[in-house]
């Protein structure tokens, strides 16, 4: 049984569909738009980075090109799709200053007949730019990171595409803590240890690449649980890491992922509810027609609704989590069989209120506006899902 692409909808995730391991489609595929050139080196002035950054509240492209072109000795990048024009040209420009520039891409974004201007210009300026596939048919480099001159990291779910700053509700973090910094370097090395030059072509499927890095420190205590301030994965503790920080929390949990199929953590969720915690979910609302959770929270009458980007457009993109208002999970990592065990993915923990209280204002914006759907709307959002899958097969 093959299934060929996804029906499109608009996403900042743009080229070929993510595939659950039960192969239900769990992103969706468009092109990325037509973009024009990015600004010349003469016109830009730095700005701030601050702690963190949502779509539609920042230019968050901005604020990445700010990193790069302040940057004087390297610049580490791994992202799953790139778009960006701005950042395009602040790469040139940083290999050309004299800048070690290394790019990490998906593999499938390059070898691709769609693949974007910007990764044409950066593979046609020089730049170093390396691609790298997941854990068997489905895995893929899902990363939206970057650390530059090694003492300032960008992670969040923030795709470096351009409707992840026009039309997705998306999230960035920055830090310049210094173990942060450190361990993801150490992240980026492992995965380019692994990676291929475009010219070698296509990689074939991989089995496994080991255990990520780890956090050897795991310094954040939360409610008597210590967690690491960043994991990595395929592999790794992730998953483990939101389980158990959420059978943890005592008063709250603020949820929203872009797409929530792991049982596992579902399970956690609704034990908490069941223990008195107060439990919000938001998701995306293509996503939650493909996946069994939302109906397993509502059946447990946790309120749970379904999200869209800004202005009415784009994807509820982000994955994220606000525990009793004091912990905040943060990065590429959706809540899903394939994120923990195939896909490249990082989370970023925190217990700092410069970044926690804002993730609370935010979510409280996001799921204010967002729908809460019937049981039967739910069920039939699976139906409509299942007909469009067994469309593509043959």
């Amino acid at each position: 049984m093959l299934l060929l692409a996804a029906p499109c909808a608009t996403a900042g995730e743009w080229t070929l569909p993510i595939f659950n391991n039960d192969g239900t489609i769990e992103a969706p595929a468009v092109p990325p738009p037509a973009v024009s050139s990015g600004t010349a080196v003469s016109s830009f002035t730095p700005v701030e980075i601050p702690a963190y950054a949502f779509s539609g509240q920042a230019d968050i492209e901005a604020l990445i090109e700010s990193a790069v072109r302040t940057s004087t000795s390297t610049v580490e990048v791994a992202v799953y799709g790139f778009t960006l024009p701005r950042v395009a040209d602040a790469l040139a420009d940083a290999r050309d200053r004299g800048v070690a520039v290394r790019v990490l891409v998906n593999e499938s974004h390059v070898f691709t007949p769609r693949v974007s201007d910007q990764l044409r210009q950066l593979m046609d300026s020089g730049v170093n730019l390396r691609v790298l596939r997941g854990v068997g048919r489905y895995g893929i480099m899902h990363n939206k990171v970057g650390i530059f001159d090694g003492k300032l990291v960008l992670a969040g779910s923030f795709n470096w595409a351009v409707t992840a700053n026009t039309a997705n509700s998306e999230n960035a973090v920055f830090s310049r803590d210094e173990a942060i910094t450190a361990g993801y370097l150490k992240y980026f090395n492992w995965m380019w240890s692994f990676s291929r030059a475009p010219a070698d072509g296509p990689g074939a499927p991989v089995e496994s690449y080991g255990q990520p890095p780890q956090d050897p420190a795991r310094p954040i205590m939360f409610n008597g649980m210590l967690l690491p301030h960043y994991s990595f994965s395929p592999g790794g503790r992730t998953e483990a890491d939101i389980v158990g920080a959420v059978n943890f929390a005592r008063e709250s949990a603020d949820i929203a992922v872009f797409s929530f199929y792991s049982l596992d953590i579902a399970g956690a969720v609704v034990n908490a509810h069941k223990r008195g915690v107060k439990v919000r979910v938001v998701v995306d609302r293509v996503q939650a027609s493909q996946s069994e959770v939302g109906k397993l929270l509502l059946d447990n009458n946790i309120p749970f609704r379904w999200s869209q980007g800004f202005g009415g457009k784009g994807v509820m993109h982000n994955k994220f989590a606000v525990l009793d208002q004091k912990l905040l999970l943060t990065g590429s990592f959706n809540w899903s069989a394939n994120a923990q065990d195939n896909n490249f993915e990082n989370m970023f923990y925190t217990a700092s209120p410069e970044y926690t209280g804002p993730f609370v204002t935010q979510f409280e914006n996001i799921f204010s506006k967002a729908y809460a759907p019937t049981a039967e709307e739910i069920t039939q959002a699976a139906r409509d899902a299942q007909t469009e899958t067994e469309a593509l097969e043959y």
